[in-house]
């Protein structure tokens, strides 16, 4: 699989400095050539020609250049208009424009020729024909190890905008940590500052545990911000993963809401869903558990039904609903079909007997919470029996929310 390391080199080289240049460059003629329906040989055959760098330069700048949409602007669309108006000047807009290297490594070379990670602590940087710049780099400790027989290793360069230094990604080809098959799986349901889950046994479909994760500082953070805290978010989420031996399954979140709640819309937005998947496909299988992106869909209307009579609220009874439907998937089509039978009916409540009566049709003297406790007796969730009352009269179904024997915790 492959993993990123980040890296930091300190301050500027002139020589590098010309060769991002070059570099930029062959990637804006390489872009204009390829919209004019040019091949890929014949544009790195005349990119090879024309630019004043290793070929090796020339073939990762079209790497970087053949999955672009049309009409991009290179160095961002913000820094044009910036331009355009006279609040940029003709040498920040350069730098705007100019700001990455990279090259890939090959295996038949034994690694990266011209940008090569040395000692762990050196990067070696091929400026010319036979001519090399040693620049220190600055690599966390804990992905030390994986540099020492990383073959290889795809290196990309960035310059930061304040001419401090330059932000190094380096992607390596490691091995898979062997995961065992779990016994458990843990659903999430993303919500709005907060993550609930739900840990279910696959055998059983009991419910193990349920908890909720606080996450609020997400909706007012910057962006950099943002990504320490969904990294935060992760290994919380792995902490419980690894504790309970579950695997993990989260779903695609979708906030198609009208024009009225465009604003519970953007702080849905600002939890940052996507890139939380994207952290969680990388680095949970790292810490040993498996992780299963799938569609939510109809969980909530599920978790809605089955909340008071597991004694959770919607959110936590929707993780437990998505975790039922990852593991048996036609146990929740039966339960989503009583739930759509249900939802037919409008309920009426007279001298304190709950009835349900057909839209446009006649009554029903069926009680309301009839189906739902048919639903939790085929789930195998235990109900407690309730005295008889006057008005309703006995029965097995729950007065108040039912005591099961789930934990819930709070993180």
């Amino acid at each position: 699989m492959k993993f990123t390391v980040p890296g930091f080199v300190s301050g500027t080289h002139p020589e590098v400095e010309s060769l991002i240049f070059a570099f930029e460059n062959a990637r804006r003629r390489g872009y204009m050539m390829k919209q004019k329906g040019i091949d890929r040989l014949a544009i790195l055959r005349q990119l090879t020609r024309e630019a004043h760098m290793p070929a090796r330069y020339v073939s990762a700048a079209y790497d970087t250049i053949k999955m672009l949409p049309p009409h991009v602007t290179f160095g961002g669309k913000k820094a044009q208009q910036l331009r355009q108006r006279g609040k940029l000047t003709a040498e920040e807009y350069r730098r705007c424009r100019n700001r990455i290297l990279a090259c890939r490594g090959e295996h038949a070379q034994k690694g990266n020729l011209c940008l090569r990670i040395v000692d762990g602590h050196v990067l070696r940087v091929n400026v010319g024909p036979a001519k090399w710049v040693k620049l220190p780099i600055q690599i966390p400790k804990k992905y030390r190890p994986l540099l020492r027989n990383c073959g290889a290793c795809t290196v990309l360069l960035r310059r930061r905008l304040d001419m401090r230094g330059y932000d190094a990604r380096i992607t390596v080809d490691i091995e898979e940590p062997e995961v065992k098959p779990a016994k458990r799986i843990m659903a999430l349901d993303v919500n709005s500052g907060h993550v609930d889950f739900a840990v279910v046994d696959k055998a059983s479909l009991q419910p193990v545990v349920s908890g909720k994760v606080d996450c609020h500082e997400l909706l007012d953070a910057n962006k950099d911000k943002k990504r320490i805290l969904l990294h935060r978010l992760v290994n919380k989420v792995a902490n419980i993963a690894k504790h309970y031996q579950a695997e993990v399954v989260a779903g695609k979140l979708h906030s198609n809401y009208t024009n009225h709640r465009h604003r519970f819309n953007r702080r849905i937005q600002g939890m940052n869903q996507y890139a939380m998947r994207q952290i969680m496909a990388y680095k949970l299988p790292l810490k040993g558990c498996v992780f299963t992106e799938l569609s939510e869909n109809n969980t909530t209307t599920l978790g809605r039904k089955l909340s008071k009579s597991i004694g959770l609220d919607v959110h936590k009874a929707a993780a437990y609903a998505f975790a039922v439907k990852a593991t048996d998937y036609p146990r929740f089509q039966s339960l989503l079909r009583d739930v759509t039978f249900l939802h037919e009916f409008c309920a009426y409540e007279e001298d304190g007997i709950p009835t349900m009566r057909q839209v446009g049709g006649s009554e029903h003297t069926v009680p309301h919470q009839a189906l739902t406790r048919l639903m939790c007796n085929e789930l195998g969730i235990p109900l407690r029996p309730r005295e008889a009352t006057p008005n309703q009269g006995t029965g097995d179904w729950p007065h108040r929310p039912a005591q099961t024997s789930i934990l819930q915790v709070k993180i």
